[in-house]
């Protein structure tokens, strides 16, 4: 019986020490539900869908996080969802460097599967990509890229990968108009997603966000939700897995 006590007594501290080195201090906010966080306690990957960026989870616990959070805000996005992983330090030393090829595999991009709710059938999560331009630094790669997504048709973006003290950040944002039956349904710079992977204590965390400043009028809607918010969901999920 004593033996029990203290097996049991030592799972309840290890479990505390997870929950308070995670949510005690200030990575995330109170826009977390109780189920959520115990999923990303126990490693699982949590999407969410925000729908308006102060529903955004994560905390300003680094400049590079503060300055993801404000840039959000400023697109100020009618659309928006978060993909976050959190994982322990200890075996997971190598993470960063291996997130990073997996970020700047753009024609890779092309062979990820997404499943359209639409059509109710997989399809890749782009037709298309291939890189325009590719500038490597000491510090990062800036990419501009050519990509081909149904129902949208071609889309070019700036990719900014770059190194961080504490990991690395990633950036996508669209450098033209997007249409939609030959309406303009977004303008430059107003579909943004950013990547970043960071050591905060003895843990990794993987957050991913993206949004689309485009009209909410009930005609376009759901093919903008479904078609922009799902393939930012899709494209995080598959990088965070294979990382595993």
């Amino acid at each position: 019986m004593k033996k029990k006590s203290v097996l049991f007594l030592f799972f309840v501290l290890c479990v505390f020490s997870v929950s308070t080195v995670l949510f005690s201090q200030p990575l995330f906010n109170d826009n977390l539900t109780a189920e959520e966080r115990q999923k990303l306690a126990d490693g699982e990957i949590l999407i969410r869908n925000l729908g308006k960026a102060k529903n955004i989870s994560l905390n300003p616990v680094t400049p590079q996080a503060a300055e993801l959070i404000e840039r959000v805000k400023k697109l100020k996005p009618a659309y928006l969802a978060e993909v976050i992983q959190i994982r322990p330090l200890s075996g997971s030393e190598n993470l960063i460097q291996n997130i990073k090829p997996l970020l700047l595999d753009i024609e890779g991009y092309v062979g990820i599967p997404y499943w359209s709710e639409r059509a109710q059938d997989w399809f890749d999560l782009y037709s298309s990509a291939s890189i325009v331009k590719n500038d490597v630094t000491e510090t990062g790669s800036t990419l501009n890229v050519d990509l081909y997504m149904l129902p949208f048709g071609d889309l070019n973006v700036d990719i900014v990968l770059s190194d961080t003290d504490d990991g690395v950040f990633y950036s996508m944002i669209n450098t033209g108009n997007v249409k939609y039956e030959n309406i303009t349904v977004v303008r430059p710079e107003k579909m943004q997603s950013f990547v970043y992977a960071f050591k905060y204590n003895d843990f990794i965390v993987l957050y991913g966000i993206g949004g689309v400043n485009a009209p909410s009028v009930f005609f376009l809607r759901e093919r903008i939700e479904l078609s922009f918010i799902n393939r930012i969901k899709t494209f995080c999920k598959f990088i965070f897995e294979k990382l595993e």
